[in-house]
C-alpha cells in the first residue's frame, strides 16, 4: 500500500504538486489520469524515489521514502515512460546487471520464467539495439519486477506498442497481487484493468474513485 500525504513538489515558480493526498491499496490496479503537466509522472518519480519533494510524506508499506529510502526501493518496482536501456548489452545480460544490483538470488531461473512469461525469452540473447519498441518495454518491465516488488509503478506502460504486446502486458498486470499504480492517457487501459482511478489536473488531485462508479455514472471513463 503507498499512502501520500501533503505531497508538495516546485519547480522554481512551478508548483508540479499542490499538497496532495492519496491512497493506492494493496491487492488493487489504480489508474492515475491526466494531461500533460498535470503532475502524473512527477508523483511516480517521488514514490519511486527519483526525486526528492518539498513537503509532505510518502509512504511504501509503512516505510518513508524520504527516512528509509533504501528500504522503500527495495519493495517498489518502477517503469519509467522513457527507460534508459543499455543497447549493446544483450537483453540477458543487461537483466542481469539489473538482478545484482537488486541482489536477486537464482537470478538466470527468473529471467528465463519471466521473459516466458511475457512472450520475450527467444529474443534474450540478441542486443537490446536490435529489439523493437515492445521488444524493449517487456525488458523494461521484467527489470522492473526482477527483485518481486509488492509495489509496482508504471508510467504509460503500453503507449506506442502493438495490441499484441499490449494485452501480454495488460494480462499481466490485472494478474499480479500487490499495489500496483499506472500513469496513463488511455481511457481503455483504464476501464480494462484498473480497479479505481485519480484524475489530476495542473498538480491537484481533482477526481478520485472507483472505475465502475464512473463508468456507471457516464458510460465510460
Amino acid at each position: 500500500m503507498i499512502v501520500i500525504r501533503g505531497l508538495l513538489k516546485r519547480y522554481g515558480d512551478i508548483v508540479a504538486l499542490g499538497g496532495i493526498d492519496a491512497e493506492f491499496r494493496d491487492g488493487e490496479v489504480t489508474a492515475v489520469l491526466g494531461e500533460n503537466g498535470a503532475g502524473k509522472t512527477t508523483m511516480l518519480k517521488i514514490c519511486a524515489n527519483v526525486i526528492p519533494f518539498d513537503s509532505g510524506s510518502v509512504e511504501i508499506d509503512g516505510i518513508s521514502v524520504r527516512e528509509d529510502s533504501i528500504d522503500a526501493r527495495k519493495i517498489t518496482g518502477y517503469l519509467p515512460e522513457m527507460p534508459y536501456l543499455y543497447e549493446r548489452l544483450t537483453g540477458r545480460e543487461f537483466l542481469q546487471f539489473v538482478a545484482s544490483v537488486r541482489g536477486v538470488e537464482k537470478s538466470d531461473e527468473r529471467i528465463e520464467r519471466l521473459a516466458g512469461t511475457l512472450g520475450i525469452r527467444e529474443f534474450l540473447d540478441y542486443e537490446i539495439g536490435t529489439y523493437s519498441k515492445g521488444m524493449k518495454q517487456k525488458i523494461s518491465t521484467i527489470a522492473a519486477i526482477i527483485h518481486s516488488p509488492r509495489n509496482l509503478l508504471l508510467d504509460e506502460p503500453v503507449y506506442g506498442l502493438d495490441p499484441l504486446t499490449s494485452r501480454t502486458l495488460q494480462d499481466f498486470i490485472r494478474k499480479r497481487s500487490g499495489t500496483t499504480v499506472i500513469a496513463t492517457h488511455s481511457t481503455d487501459l483504464v476501464e480494462k484493468i484498473a480497479n479505481r482511478v485519480y484524475i489530476m489536473k495542473r498538480g491537484n488531485i481533482v477526481f478520485h474513485g472507483e472505475t465502475r462508479e464512473l463508468m456507471d455514472e457516464y458510460g465510460s471513463v
